[in-house]
């Protein structure tokens, strides 16, 4: 099919060529022919500009419907799905000159990992180019909890603004409507009164959806400042670090990782959790560079475990500075805003304690268990307490590892896979649950996927069974390394988009092996294609596990008259 342009261009090719070729006898059926060859191309450009206009209006529309009027569920898989799949081609288009070419089936799983930030490794990560670190990070940027978070939110203002429109140009009618009707009523002082009360009312329910409207407003701005700032300060804050440490710049210099690369890199994977670093050993090369790790560690509590509690301080800091209204209105009401992350002020103090046992819980367990440990050995004390934090942060959701955690012991590794087990947001202090977000009112969207839920443990059961099936071939051969432990162990650090791996060991061989090459990729690298195919599924589960995992609700007992007009408005839709 031949494009508008081009055919336009040959009807006036042809024009110009008949114009030039009649003889003076026939100029009057010339001017004729040119005539209608004017209206002919007239009527071709409007009607090539309504189809391009119909084309953009259905797109747009096809668009917002996708996004407002599809299960969330739909939409976010969707999303990750597609970034994945980019990311897939943009790492195989990219591969590095000089250095082992990955499969693609291993360039698509550490897409999937990437995208999910999961950190789930298969290839050696100094045997890809600058390019596809780059790729790396875009993919983790897009695919972190808050910059989703933060893209819901403005999509969620840019409905709502779309509602205000449509509520204004209908509330305007039917006002017009009724001063219409009430103009015959003979009692003119009751048609006043009335007029004068409906105005006043009115006005107060404008003022309320204008406060409303500019909390989420403000709310997303604040979101994305959030979001940029923690990145570049980061970069910037290692940049410098790397400057001034000439023994931590030899180690990026021997593996020829740029410096900005590397930067960039870790605020990036520290900020979205995602525990990705540029060199194979993750952070074990930086175990004596305890200050680089002090400066890692709050981007990653920042980025997830704690970005609820620090973005209400946020909220809060800034309307002390501004003195706006709208800051105490996002405190006062955070559920009106319909965003999941900003909790009340009681709420979020118990997430910040919860995050801070857990914290010291794993600390006091590394001391007791893994003081003396191999893991430890040649590190003075400051390392030790520096290394066993950092550690002790990344377990939640992150995944970077400074030390070889498969040398630690049984009660370590045990605790470490009931952390990675919980969720971020997780609170063993009673939270108040009697104030839902206004996005999660909506009854469609649990009536559609409440019957396919299920509880974690059920879900990494049957990942763990579906994995001791496709390995067990495996099992029965190498039985040191690929021991229900390790499998389940693998299966809840997908699940949790953590990353941390127990490895693999050429030394634990039954038979010894001599074609047998230690690799720095985790366990799951040397799973079947079947065995990487299910932790790639237990990835995406993990990262939508919101909307397939099921949890206990709490009916409100107690809404505020806004709430209840929000939930009589989505029970008529």
């Amino acid at each position: 099919m031949h494009p508008p342009s081009s055919i336009l261009h040959t009807l006036q090719r042809v024009k110009s060529y008949l114009a030039t070729n009649l003889s003076s006898s026939n100029l009057e059926a010339a001017r004729i022919i040119e005539e209608r060859f004017q209206k002919l191309l007239g009527f071709l450009s409007m009607k090539l500009a309504t189809l391009c206009k119909c084309l953009t209006q259905f797109i747009t529309h096809s668009f917002w419907r996708l996004v407002f009027q599809s299960n969330p569920f739909a939409v976010q898989l969707i999303y990750f799905m597609a970034i994945s799949f980019a990311g897939f081609i943009a790492l195989k288009d990219l591969n590095p000159h000089g250095k082992p070419v990955p499969r693609d089936f291993d360039l698509m799983f550490t897409s999937v990992s990437a995208a999910t930030v999961s950190s789930m490794s298969t290839i050696q990560m100094e045997d890809l180019s600058d390019q596809q670190l780059w790729v790396l990070i875009v993919l983790m940027l897009l695919g972190g909890e808050v910059f989703t978070s933060m893209l819901g939110l403005h999509l969620s203002n840019a409905k709502a603004n779309k509602e205000e429109l449509s509520w204004r140009s209908s509330s305007s009618i039917s006002r017009e409507i009724e001063v219409s009707i009430s103009a015959n009523n003979i009692d003119q002082i009751d048609m006043e009164r009335g007029q004068s009360e409906a105005v006043i009312s009115h006005n107060q329910v404008q003022q309320t959806k204008s406060t409303r409207h500019s909390s989420r407003a403000i709310l997303a701005h604040i979101v994305t400042g959030y979001f940029l700032a923690s990145v570049v300060c980061s970069s910037v804050v290692i940049i410098i670090y790397f400057w001034l440490n000439s023994d931590a710049r030899k180690v990026l210099q021997s593996k020829e990782i740029k410096i900005c690369t590397f930067a960039v890199f870790t605020a990036v994977s520290s900020f979205a959790n995602c525990g990705f670093t540029p060199l194979n050993s993750s952070m074990q090369a930086f175990t004596k560079n305890s200050v680089l790790l002090l400066l890692v560690t709050p981007q990653i509590l920042a980025g997830n475990t704690l970005f609820s509690p620090l973005l209400r301080l946020s909220v809060w800091a800034l309307g002390k500075v501004s003195r706006k209204q709208e800051y105490a209105h996002i405190l006062k009401h955070p559920e009106e805003t319909g965003y999941k992350h900003l909790p009340t002020q009681r709420n979020s103090v118990y997430i910040f304690l919860t995050v801070t046992g857990l914290i010291l819980l794993q600390v006091i367990c590394i001391f007791s268990f893994e003081w003396d440990s191999k893991a430890f050995e040649r590190m003075n004390w400051f390392t030790k307490l520096v290394g066993s934090l950092f550690q002790s942060v990344n377990t939640r959701q992150a995944g970077e590892a400074v030390v070889d955690i498969s040398t630690f012991s049984s009660p370590t590794l045990l605790l470490f896979a009931i952390v990675m087990y919980l969720p971020s947001n997780i609170s063993f202090l009673p939270i108040n649950n009697e104030k839902q977000p206004l996005t999660d009112k909506n009854p469609s969207h649990r009536t559609t996927w409440k019957n396919f839920s299920i509880t974690s443990l059920a879900c990494i059961a049957l990942f763990t069974f579906l994995a001791c099936i496709t390995e067990r071939k495996s099992i029965s051969a190498d039985p040191l390394n690929f021991n229900v432990f390790s499998i389940v162990f693998e299966v809840i650090s997908a699940f949790g988009n953590v990353g941390y791996s127990l490895g693999y060991s050429c030394e634990k061989l039954m038979k010894p092996d001599a074609t047998c090459k230690a690799a720095s990729y985790g366990f799951v690298g040397w799973w079947t294609n079947e065995g990487k195919l299910i932790i790639i599924l237990v990835m995406f589960v993990g990262r939508l596990k919101q909307f397939i995992i099921k949890e206990e609700k709490h009916d409100s007992a107690h809404t505020t008259p806004l709430q209840r007009v929000e939930a009589a408005r989505f029970q008529e839709s």
